[in-house]
C-alpha cells in the first residue's frame, strides 16, 4: 500500500510568521490606544474641575516593552507627574500648612502672578511680598474667629476693579484715582479641600474599552 503524503500548499509557515508579527503589533497597538484614551479622558476630568490645563498636562503615559521588541503581552502605565495634588483633588481633606502658622488663599483681587509659568494667578503671598514689599499689607482678624482667620489688607496703593476686567488696578500715590483699601489675601489656619476629581471611575472606564480597542486594532492589521 502506497504511502500517503500531505503537505500545505503555499508558504503556509511564511505566512504564520507574518500573521504572528500582525497579531503582536495589533495588540501593542490597540494598548497604545487604550493609554492616549486614558490619558485624554483624565486631562479631561482635570480641566473639566477647573484645574487648568497645566495641571492636566501632568497627565503621561508609557508602554512597555519598547517598541522595537515583539510581545503579545505588552503593558500601560498612565500617570500623573503631580501625584500628591491628583491625591488631595481626588480623596478630599484637610490641608495645614507646611511652614509657618497660616494657608495664604489669594482673593481675586490680588494681581496676577509675574512668574512665566503662571501669569493668569493671583500671586501668592510670598510674590507680592516679594514685588510690593513687607509693609505694604496689614492684618485684620474675622470677628469670633478666636484667631484662626486673618484678613490681609491692601491699606494704599490699590483700587478695584469691576465688570469685565475684575481685578484690580495699581493706583499713583497723590494721583486723581485714590485708592480704598483691598483684601488680597485670607489667612487660615487650615481649610477643608473639596473632592473634585474621580480617578477611580475614569480608571475604571478605560479597563472596560480596553479589549475591545486591541480586538479592533488586531482587525485592522489583519486587514479585516
Amino acid at each position: 500500500m502506497p504511502d500517503i503524503k500531505l503537505a500545505a500548499f503555499g508558504n503556509l509557515q511564511k505566512d504564520l510568521d507574518a500573521q504572528r508579527k500582525d497579531v503582536g503589533a495589533g495588540i501593542r497597538a490597540g494598548t497604545e490606544d487604550a493609554a492616549v484614551f486614558g490619558k485624554t479622558r483624565f486631562r479631561d476630568m482635570v480641566t473639566g474641575a477647573g484645574l487648568g490645563n497645566r495641571l492636566a498636562k501632568s497627565w503621561r503615559h508609557n508602554v512597555y516593552p519598547d517598541r522595537r521588541k515583539e510581545t503579545f503581552e505588552p503593558a500601560a502605565l498612565i500617570f500623573s507627574k503631580a501625584p500628591e495634588l491628583m491625591n488631595a483633588f481626588n480623596e478630599g481633606g484637610l490641608i495645614t500648612p507646611r511652614r509657618g502658622a497660616f494657608l495664604a488663599i489669594p482673593t481675586e483681587f490680588a494681581p496676577k502672578s509675574r512668574h512665566p509659568l503662571a501669569r493668569h494667578r493671583n500671586m501668592p503671598l510670598k510674590e507680592f511680598r516679594e514685588v510690593f514689599g513687607d509693609g505694604v499689607l496689614s492684618l485684620r482678624e474675622k470677628k469670633g474667629s478666636g484667631g484662626q482667620v486673618l484678613y490681609a489688607f491692601a491699606e494704599q496703593g490699590f483700587r478695584r476693579r469691576f465688570g469685565k476686567r475684575r481685578g484690580v488696578s495699581r493706583v499713583k500715590k497723590g494721583g486723581r484715582i485714590k485708592s480704598e483699601p483691598v483684601l488680597m489675601y485670607v489667612l487660615v489656619k487650615q481649610t477643608r479641600l473639596q473632592r473634585r476629581l474621580n480617578i477611580d471611575a475614569v480608571g475604571n472606564s478605560v479597563q472596560q474599552v480596553y479589549p475591545s480597542m486591541v480586538i479592533r486594532s488586531i482587525l485592522k492589521r489583519l486587514g479585516q
